[in-house]
């Protein structure tokens, strides 16, 4: 397996802090490790973290299996995870965190509407941004994280979705898993009937496939 890994320049000890810190140095050197299957994303992450003075190193992976290895490798203290990952959900991941690797601080990150506290917290996660955020507001939240702080929106409720109730049942079916034919004889439907409603989903929920269509079902409490 391939592994991604990106490293700005060497710092302090972590954990290490002079005697009498100034104010503006309260926050411990970080280890900081990014995953997010998009690289442009990693690019804009890595180019506002690598400037921080607290940031001692900054690595990226393209998904939760790769993350995972570069976490057990390299001990990150703290971790931005993509709310939606190919493959795997990122409150999948986040939720590994929380059983194996308590002691890491995890960031939500999501790109298509903001993710509730409620839903953060309840994966392990201690604070959601939103990738849209300007780089001086992502950068001063994951400061005030790294020190120890939750952050999360003052209005974390995402934004209303509405769908019929037949697509409300092939969202259920589509993040159980099934292709479209197993849906369409599932539901005795017609494959083209399937498609137009999997189509109407992805449109109303701002996703492009369905392992992002199950975690933003999963976020906004439609899955039963």
């Amino acid at each position: 397996m391939s592994e991604v890994l990106l490293q700005t320049r060497s710092r302090s000890a972590i954990g290490v802090m002079p005697a009498g810190p100034a104010p503006e140095d309260r926050c411990r050197s970080q280890r900081i490790l990014c995953v997010d299957e998009n690289e442009l994303v990693q690019a804009g992450l890595r180019s506002i973290l690598t400037d921080e003075p607290w940031v001692a190193s900054c690595l990226v992976a393209p998904s939760a299996e790769t993350a995972w290895h570069v976490a057990q490798r390299h001990r990150p203290q703290l971790v931005l995870v993509s709310s939606s990952l190919g493959g795997r959900s990122g409150l999948e991941l986040c939720r590994m965190f929380k059983e194996h690797m308590s002691h890491v601080r995890v960031v939500l990150m999501s790109g298509e509407g903001r993710m509730s506290a409620s839903m953060a917290l309840q994966h392990g996660a201690v604070a959601s941004l939103s990738k849209h955020m300007p780089r001086a507001a992502i950068a001063a939240a994951l400061r005030r994280v790294a020190e120890g702080a939750r952050v999360f929106p003052v209005d974390a409720r995402p934004p209303a979705v509405r769908l019929s109730p037949r697509e409300l049942d092939i969202l259920q079916h589509v993040a159980s898993g099934l292709s479209n034919p197993e849906v369409a004889a599932s539901l005795n439907l017609s494959r083209h009937t399937v498609k137009q409603h999997t189509s109407a989903v992805y449109r109303k929920l701002g996703v492009r496939n369905r392992a992002q269509a199950a975690s933003r079902a999963q976020q906004l409490g439609l899955l039963v």
